[in-house]
């Protein structure tokens, strides 16, 4: 199972203007050549596989707000493009908005989280969700630490873009 998850900080008058086609071309994968200077710039973030871990450990923690608690991930307004297709599901483009507001309010989340101590208290039910999605390759201390690092880098990502009252596209790519 290879899931990448993208963010993307975008200035929030344009989000309302363009299609969820639209919104997704803002965002660059791993080999496109924006991506390179944008996440040296800071713009951009980017994780392999642990997108789904990252979400599952920020919701799994026991937060007051569930709905803050999923904002750095799979939550904000959902944008969706395309149609079902009877034997591959949806097929089209599926991303998330946040605005500023929300940005900042998952920064602010973000910011309570004792990283390192929320992977170590969460191990075993990692583990258990390594083994529910499928994922070839089981739950490790390097995985974990891994996870450790994609999370801190949110919480950076999160606080710099709340910082600059930037809004945010968010996109899953398989």
């Amino acid at each position: 199972m290879s899931v990448d998850f993208f963010w993307r900080r975008v200035v929030d008058k344009s989000l309302d203007a363009l299609s969820p086609k639209e919104l997704g071309a803002l965002v660059p994968h791993w080999f496109d050549a924006e991506f390179k200077p944008l996440h040296e710039a800071g713009m951009v973030m980017a994780v392999e596989r642990n997108g789904c871990l990252m979400h599952f450990a920020l919701t799994a923690g026991g937060a007051t707000s569930v709905r803050i608690a999923q904002l750095p991930v799979f939550g904000g307004e959902q944008r969706a493009e395309g149609e079902e297709d009877s034997e591959y599901g949806f097929v089209g483009t599926e991303l998330w908005v946040l605005r500023p507001d929300e940005v900042q309010d998952a920064s602010a989340f973000l910011q309570q989280i004792a990283v390192d101590d929320l992977v170590r208290d969460l191990d075993v039910a990692l583990a258990r969700e390594v083994r529910s999605l499928g994922f070839a390759t089981p739950w490790s201390q390097a995985w974990a630490a891994d996870l450790t690092g994609d999370l801190s880098e949110l919480k950076n990502f999160f606080a710099a873009a709340a910082a600059a009252g930037d809004a945010m596209v968010k996109f899953e790519s398989a």
